[in-house]
């Protein structure tokens, strides 16, 4: 009954279509939507034999709906994947980007071997923290997060990576629950750092459905990095580093600042050729790389 399946995602295709994707974003979001429904992966959606049954057809179409509505794919699905890895996201936390995969990369190479404390701060649905303990056995992390929402997506991901004994959460505004004391060895975080005024710019599938909070930040955006790089020396241990996503017009500003407050600094540019990473460390300086 492969035939059945190619007439279903063509149908798929053609009203995903109508909703506004370009025809390749379509053909991709149908063969997602249907192999989450089949739970198979979405090129095994080809060779899928059986025919659909009247269950599977009302679930992709509820879907369907909702997709075509606007809603981003990951919260219509309440997965995401990040770092090759799924995760449960849902309305009240960020949708996971290449951009904070980034974020990652440089935060496991800013880490020496050993045991090892990092603080992330906004945790969202927990991937950063979870990734970082998952790529690195030796890693403990201890993450904050305002948004009770958001607090117990992330706990929802942290029991199914079972990672209980390595990674913690806490609920707090950024530095709030912890005592002065050099605890880490790396502060990291994807901060909401998207000015007032660029707001009415962003795609309404990011504006409308998207948490504010975790997006929008005051003085042009700059409220949290700034926040995060006064603080952050209180636990940094010597040498410790500070490790932020970026917007992409912020570079030279974000530097300004950290070079201000005595960090030596490095701005990464992401796989676009933004500037999107911020390496910021007191006093030695940053190693080469």
């Amino acid at each position: 009954m492969k035939g059945e399946i190619f007439q279903n995602l063509a149908k798929i295709v053609k009203k995903l279509e109508l909703s506004g994707l370009t025809n390749s974003e379509a053909r991709t979001e149908a063969r997602i939507i249907v192999a989450h429904v089949l739970r198979v992966g979405p090129l095994d959606v080809y060779f899928h034999s059986k025919p659909l049954t009247p269950e599977e057809k009302k679930e992709i179409e509820k879907l369907l709906k909702r997709r075509c509505q606007g809603e981003p794919l990951a919260y219509v699905l309440g997965e995401a994947e990040f770092w090759g890895r799924r995760f449960v996201v849902g309305q009240g936390v960020l949708i996971p980007r290449p951009e904070t995969e980034q974020l990652v990369e440089v935060a496991l190479s800013l880490i020496s071997p050993g045991p090892q404390w990092v603080c992330e701060l906004g945790v969202g649905s927990g991937v950063v923290s979870l990734t970082l303990a998952l790529e690195r056995k030796d890693l403990k992390v201890f993450g904050i997060e305002k948004s009770p929402k958001a607090l117990q997506i992330a706990l929802t991901n942290r029991k199914q990576w079972r990672l209980e004994k390595r990674v913690f959460f806490a609920r707090g505004d950024w530095f709030s629950p912890l005592r002065p004391g050099p605890y880490f060895s790396l502060v990291v975080s994807n901060p909401p750092y998207i000015a007032p005024e660029e707001w009415t710019e962003l795609p309404p599938e990011i504006r409308d459905y998207e948490p504010k909070e975790a997006l929008w930040a005051p003085k042009k955006g700059l409220y949290y990095i700034e926040k995060t790089l006064r603080e952050a020396p209180t636990y940094l241990k010597p040498n410790g580093f500070v490790c932020l996503e970026i917007g992409y017009r912020q570079g030279p500003l974000v530097r300004e600042i950290a070079s201000r407050m005595g960090y030596k600094t490095e701005i990464i540019k992401d796989f676009a050729g933004h500037q999107r990473i911020l390496v910021a460390k007191l006093k030695d300086t940053l190693a080469h790389r």
